[in-house]
């Protein structure tokens, strides 16, 4: 899922694309446009440890009718030639959780997160200082979004960990023992976790 992406390009890209967009759409107005969103984000820790979440399809666009799952997860960066309107769309007819995959280290994109209709976003833990990914986190449990933390390895589980975070996304199976048992998991690869993800 998250192959062949060089994460610190990407990063400085999607930087230089979210000055431009603050200039055409500053935060304020970003924020004011919240009034007209009618869907308020769906508790995604909690489905997910009741065993309400268990199958998650990755979907490059909107063309899964006929697969079964639970939740499905977005990519929106377009550095990638995806487009976050797709969030939208997908919330506007489907009432299953919709998780947006893209490049965050901003507060702007979280509210933008939400203004879209997301229920969640994936966090890069080792792009982010500790400190940024508290508060990044702490903005986004605080407007009802959750961050579900991409962890590659113990560095970036230490982070998740002080920062207070809840779901992680994991490829290593060998930080299972080492995650505290109040977390919810899902990975594309390890079974019998709180939730399984499928690409297509």
């Amino acid at each position: 899922m998250f192959t062949k992406i060089n994460l610190e390009d990407c990063f400085s890209k999607t930087q230089k694309i979210l000055e431009t967009k603050k200039e055409i759409f500053p935060y304020d107005m970003l924020g004011r446009s919240l009034a007209s969103n009618a869907f308020y984000p769906k508790d995604i820790y909690t489905l997910l440890i009741e065993g309400r979440l268990s199958n998650f399809l990755y979907s490059k666009d909107l063309n899964f009718n006929q697969a079964n799952f639970d939740a499905v997860i977005l990519p929106t960066s377009s550095l990638q030639n995806h487009d976050i309107q797709n969030l939208s769309l997908f919330r506007r007819y489907h009432e299953k959780p919709v998780i947006q995959f893209d490049f965050i280290f901003d507060e702007y994109q979280i509210l933008e997160s939400l203004v879209y209709g997301a229920d969640a976003f994936i966090i890069f833990p080792k792009m982010l200082k500790t400190m940024q990914l508290k508060k990044l986190y702490n903005f986004a449990i605080h407007l009802g979004l959750e961050a579900i933390f991409y962890l590659e390895n113990k560095t970036d589980l230490n982070h998740a960990i002080l920062v207070g975070a809840r779901i992680f996304l994991l490829e290593d199976k060998n930080l299972l023992p080492l995650i505290p048992k109040n977390k919810a998991l899902i990975s594309k690869n390890i079974t019998n976790l709180h939730a399984n993800i499928k690409e297509i």
